[in-house]
């Protein structure tokens, strides 16, 4: 047996190709239901309802001003690797989540798109979609447990 070699920085590159081989947590994601077991990934999800749903709020209206998507599945609510994993989850129809979501929104895109102003109104056009695509009770969203950490955290996880 030939001995472990080690890197600059110490580790063992054993160490080194098991991480490196190991999938990313993003990448087991291939439904929605895995995404609900994601606590992180679930938590920011339901910021992201939270703050479409209080956008009164200044808080939440930063937030939701600083998304570049027009499906708002972008920073500072998902890095690019979560939001790519957010849309292509999949739903119990076999459809992506992003799939389910822009059909929910079609009418809307195209009359939008003529104005040059293509991102839905959160309250009004996001919010039901997301609930339904997502399965998330009105319940969830307004556990005080939840809201509590929202005002307090923010979109921090941990």
């Amino acid at each position: 047996m030939t001995p472990k070699k080690k890197t600059k920085n110490g580790k063992k590159k054993d160490q080194d190709l098991e991480a490196a081989a190991r999938p990313s947590p993003t990448k087991a994601i291939r439904t929605v239901a895995d995404l609900r077991e994601d606590k992180d990934i679930w938590y920011k999800i339901c910021v992201l309802i939270y703050d479409l749903r209080n956008a009164k709020d200044k808080t939440s209206e930063n937030r939701t001003l600083q998304t570049t998507d027009e499906l708002y599945l972008s920073m500072p609510y998902f890095s690019p690797d979560e939001a790519a994993a957010i849309k292509a989850a999949r739903l119990d129809d076999g459809h992506t989540l992003e799939h389910a979501i822009t059909t929910s929104l079609q009418n809307f895109f195209e009359k939008r798109r003529a104005s040059g102003d293509c991102r839905p109104c959160g309250p009004h056009d996001m919010v039901p979609v997301y609930m339904t695509c997502f399965g998330i009770e009105k319940s969830e969203i307004e556990d005080e447990k939840l809201l509590s950490r929202i005002r307090r955290s923010g979109l921090k996880t941990t």
